[in-house]
């Protein structure tokens, strides 16, 4: 390995496997190069924590750390790590910096520091390794990282992100300089008042920082675990002239006394930490730099300055303070990390499944962070919470439809919190049935831009947008997400808390439209006041998309209630679904797929062929309840599908091929929706085609991933033409990748829970139990 964390010249952008440091066997992974920038770099941050960016140029990018949710702040677009040699100084990114900002007229040929000729960038979640090609006598490489801990979620909820540079000196003489981090501190918007910060000195253990302060309640912690001579100051931003003036010999030249100088702190809000250290010919050392932050309330307007309710971080539950925070990392910061590689070494030694997927696994959870928050149980959060809980909710998109728990985005995202944090994944059914309507409705969000609501607002519940809502699907959405968390042990107490929610929810969603009679169980609400979770397209009467979803619902339900031993609801659910079946099958079966719709009133129907119209049946499969297709229709509708819908870069969510008007929406002509073709993907899978399934899963990884380099920025509509991406940022809907190893291995949800399977082996490895 040529590389002090991975090997160098890996290929740019391409799935494959290599040794790295700290893992027992070889990795999946991707390298992406700062020539080819992606789109955003890996997240540091844990549950509720907030998170920034690490870029693959060597910068920060978007960052929430310090309560600044929607609008993110950033990108930052600020280097972070420098280092001297000698009397020369280098930053630890491909920026080019400017010469000295503070307009001193000395010397302007030397107050400039070096900026390094490449990166080469390996993500994988929540850690990011950067190897630094630079003409220096050091071989540098970063591994930046934060804890991220299955099963664990006191240890993930720590605000803290480490900063581990090693350095290895590559001649055969003593070289010798300074290490310097920099971060910058929070703008007016994130801590509002008086633009006056304190600077105090902490020291834990052989850990030295300074941490600092504002009125707002906003603080943070820079410092040095194990340093020499450490030093502080202000931050040095993008000052070229500052970052050259780490070094030894200032910026003069070297009959000047060796020292070095940090901007002066003062009041500002920013800092820096900077640590000396010698190498011998051939020596290697680590220099280790520490970032926490402990900023306990968010707004649900997005940003501290907002007049809008206030909810507090259920990571200041776990911890009391700032230094709490620190103490408690710095006791098990070894352990932590080699926690973190362990758990990742069980998905890249699972040899069944694609090198591709063993890769995106690890770093889809990213969403997690980027997305969640976790509100304490006080007010204005209701008295129903309990505190244990608290409120944990998904923002759907914070850079582009900011709302807490779309219903739909956490129907895709869940899976992996049902998997490894199924505290969370309660909490949220817990607040979906606390604040459940009295007729039955689940809510739509929590709060949020749909609703003209604060984009992170946990206690405004909504039925959802006011002139077409998704009411006749947020049930099956609910339903599935009760179902799948049950589906862990099928715990009876479980069903005993949710059983008479998703009921009275159930009842609620088959009569939505009464006057049609059996019809209103796979027919659009009276009036046609709908939409599909593919919003925004005109669809009316009955549908088939939304009717075979009812269905899978209804399946779902049936075994509920069988389980808590209500006959009768049952055998309710079975008169539902074969009467909606059998409208479905006699009235809107098009020769070789099902209609988009058909109004039974008028006649009137649509021809448009929807690539994901069988979402239904992945539900059924993933769940391990029966089919709810006619076989050969099913079979049928999936050669149709391959032929009209597939395209190399994935499935084009509406094909039109009836020559009539049709207006796509945001979807436009050639878009694929990321989640729908991974379940198209798994259903060819799961019907006897594994290689076309596979395929078409890692076409649509191919084209998030390597050609729109969005990685860490999760659209979900990207073109099948070009791979642009046409909506959306940072959607944990793409979570549902997770339940690919399941369908992969022919199996349903539940089964990546057994002993010794899957989930099982991840939650071992990241509890410190050894394995094979």
């Amino acid at each position: 390995m040529n590389g002090l964390l991975f090997p160098r010249a890996l290929p740019e952008r391409e799935w494959t496997t290599f040794e790295a440091r700290g893992y027992e066997r070889p990795v999946a992974g991707l390298v992406h190069r700062s020539q080819n920038n992606a789109i955003c770099g890996v997240p540091l941050g844990g549950v509720d924590t907030g998170c920034t960016d690490i870029e693959t140029n060597g910068t920060l990018g978007f960052t929430s750390i310090f309560n600044s949710l929607m609008p993110r702040r950033g990108p930052l677009n600020v280097p972070f790590l420098g280092v001297s040699v000698g009397h020369e100084s280098w930053v630890l990114s491909t920026q080019r910096l400017a010469c000295d900002v503070d307009g001193t007229p000395l010397n302007l040929s030397r107050r400039k520091a070096k900026a390094v000729d490449g990166i080469d960038y390996w993500g994988h979640y929540p850690v990011a390794d950067l190897e630094y090609v630079v003409d220096c006598p050091l071989n540098m490489a970063l591994r930046a990282w934060s804890p991220f801990l299955p099963g664990d979620l006191e240890a993930s909820s720590l605000p803290v992100a480490m900063f581990e540079l090693h350095l290895e000196n590559t001649t055969d003489v003593d070289q010798k300089g300074v290490v310097t981090f920099s971060h910058p501190g929070p703008d007016a918007f994130e801590a509002p008042g008086t633009p006056v910060f304190e600077h105090e000195p902490v020291q834990i253990g052989d850990f030295e920082g300074v941490t600092v302060s504002h009125e707002s309640d906003v603080t943070y912690t820079v410092g040095v675990l194990g340093g020499k001579n450490v030093r502080f100051g202000g931050g040095l931003g993008s000052d070229g002239g500052a970052w050259s003036r780490i070094g030894e010999g200032r910026f003069f030249d070297a009959s000047c006394p060796l020292s070095y100088e940090l901007p002066p702190a003062g009041q500002r809000g920013d800092a820096s930490a900077s640590s000396e250290y010698s190498l011998a010919p051939g020596e290697s050392k680590v220099v280790r730099f520490l970032v926490s932050w402990y900023c306990p309330r968010w707004k649900a307007g997005g940003r501290a300055n907002t007049e809008t309710n206030s909810f507090e971080h259920m990571y200041t539950r776990f911890f009391s303070s700032q230094r709490e925070v620190l103490r408690r990392f710095l006791e098990s910061h070894d352990n932590y990390l080699a926690r973190i590689l362990a758990w990742q070494q069980v998905i890249y030694d699972e040899s069944d499944l694609p090198v591709w997927l063993r890769e995106s696994l690890v770093n889809i959870l990213h969403l997690i962070t980027e997305c969640g928050v976790w509100a304490q149980a006080k007010p204005p959060i209701p008295d129903w919470c309990n505190p244990d809980d608290g409120v944990f909710g998904m923002n759907e998109s914070p850079r582009g439809c900011p709302q807490i728990e779309c219903m739909p985005c956490s129907f895709y995202g869940s899976f992996p919190l049902v998997m490894f944090f199924p505290e969370l994944a309660l909490s949220t059914l817990r607040a979906y049935k606390g604040y459940q309507f009295d007729d039955g409705q689940i809510p739509w969000v929590f709060g949020g831009c749909t609703v003209q609501t604060p984009p992170y607002e946990m206690s405004m519940p909504s039925r959802g947008y006011a002139d077409k809502p998704q009411t006749s699907l947020d049930g099956s959405c609910y339903t599935s997400m009760a179902h799948r968390f049950w589906l862990r042990d099928r715990d009876p107490a479980f069903l005993e808390e949710f059983y008479e929610s998703v009921k009275a929810n159930t009842i609620f969603t088959m009569n939505l439209r009464p006057e049609a009679g059996p019809a209103s169980i796979v027919s659009a609400p009276t009036g046609d006041d709908y939409q599909d979770w593919f919003e925004h397209v005109e669809m009316k009467g009955v549908i088939p998309h939304l009717g075979f979803v009812h269905l899978a619902h209804l399946r779902l339900v049936e075994e509920m209630a069988e389980s808590m031993g209500d006959d009768k609801f049952a055998a309710q659910c079975r008169e539902w679904y074969e009467k909606g079946s059998e409208i479905l099958e006699s009235q809107t079966w098009n020769e070789d797929n099902y209609l988009l719709y058909l109004d039974l009133d008028t006649g009137e129907k649509s021809e448009v062929v929807m690539g994901y119209q069988l979402d239904g049946e992945w539900i059924s499969a993933i769940h391990g309840t029966p089919s709810v297709f006619l076989k050969e229709r099913l079979e049928r509708t999936l050669l149709t599908l391959k032929d009209v819908c597939v395209k190399p870069r994935g499935v084009v969510t509406f094909v039109n091929r009836e020559a009539r008007a049709f207006n796509p929406d945001y979807w436009e002509k050639d878009g694929l929706h990321v989640p729908g073709t991974l379940m198209l993907a798994m259903l060819y899978i799961y019907n006897g085609d594994v290689e076309f399934g596979t395929e078409l899963a890692r076409r649509t990884m191919n084209t998030v991933v390597v050609e729109a380099g969005a990685t860490w920025d999760s659209p979900i509509v990207l073109s099948t033409g070009d791979a642009e991406i046409l909506y959306g940022n940072d959607y944990h809907q793409n979570l549902i990748l997770w339940t690919l190893p399941a369908a992969i291995r022919g199996r349903d949800f539940s089964s990546l829970f057994e002993k010794g399977d899957l989930v099982d082996r991840i939650l071992s490895r990241a509890a410190g139990s050894p394995g094979a």
